[in-house]
């Protein structure tokens, strides 16, 4: 008898509790385009060569929480017909985001220094 509590699944994907377990979550891929990245060691099976293993991920629920009021905050999450579209970069705006950060920054070390 198994003690997985689903949440959410599909043939990709499998989201669930154990059931006699508070404190986590656990996210299991299937197939699907997915890649794992653990640190320097990079893993892709998107090759097709052979069948690809299964990647299970636990995390505390408080964790798991915080990475989907994240999504769903995010102007992403609200418009999927936005999904495969590149990403609009204005390279004038990262410019004022950099000089702006400089700035700080500076007001921060000449306050260091007195």
């Amino acid at each position: 008898m198994s003690t997985r509590c689903t949440i959410s699944h599909s043939d990709d994907f499998h989201l669930y509790q154990e059931c006699f377990e508070q404190d986590n979550i656990y996210l299991s891929l299937d197939s699907g385009d997915w890649s794992a990245l653990l640190e320097t060691a990079a893993v892709d099976w998107r090759d097709g060569g052979s069948a690809k293993p299964r990647l299970h991920v636990r995390m505390n629920v408080t964790l798991w929480r915080r990475i989907i009021e994240g999504w769903i905050g995010s102007k992403w999450a609200q418009s999927p017909q936005n999904d495969h579209k590149k990403m609009d970069f204005d390279p004038q705006d990262a410019l004022s985001w950099l000089e702006n950060f400089n700035s700080k920054k500076e007001k921060v070390e000449v306050k260091d220094e007195e």
